[in-house]
């Protein structure tokens, strides 16, 4: 009878330490800075423009309240743009990935409906986090962002972010 008590009370030990460290970040906030370079071609369609091509370039974490996105860390960033102007405004989708040191890739899907994709230009959108492998496993989540197109096809996107973990 005694061995079963010391066996039930080391057990719940163990599960009250090693639960709260396992489980201790389900959603927090973060701010990252993208720095990115395009290749975009434009097309010309009557009182319509499209524009598509990618972006590659990186993301780093400048301030974080913890979990799997931890301030000063880095990772690679792809993405596919799309978007149409038509009449002064505009309709963007950008698919990403963002792959960490380790490997871990998160999947991310920036939207924007005002600005533009030229020098000096940008405008403010939606990124959405959508999950990933890793520790991105579960996580989604959106990001306020803003983008500025600068000279040399340069693109600088400082997004604010939550997330949680489902």
């Amino acid at each position: 009878m005694y061995l079963r008590l010391t066996t039930v009370a080391a057990f719940v030990a163990v599960i009250l330490t090693v639960a709260p460290a396992a489980f201790a970040q389900e959603s927090g906030s973060f701010r990252a800075l993208h720095s990115y370079q395009h290749t975009y071609i434009t097309v010309d369609h009557g009182d319509r423009t499209f524009t598509g091509g990618i972006v590659n370039g990186t993301r780093t974490i400048i301030e974080s309240s913890g979990g799997p996105f931890a301030a000063g860390a880095h990772s690679v960033s792809e993405c596919l743009v799309f978007s149409r102007s038509a009449d002064g405004g505009i309709s963007l989708e950008a698919p990403c990935t963002d792959t960490d040191v380790s490997g871990d890739i998160m999947y991310t899907r920036a939207v924007r409906k005002q600005g533009d994709v030229t020098v000096g230009g940008g405008g403010e959108g939606v990124w959405e986090l959508l999950g990933g492998t890793g520790a991105y496993r579960n996580i989604t989540g959106s990001c306020s962002y803003d983008t500025e197109y600068i000279e040399g096809g340069f693109v600088v996107v400082l997004a604010d972010c939550a997330w949680s973990r489902s």
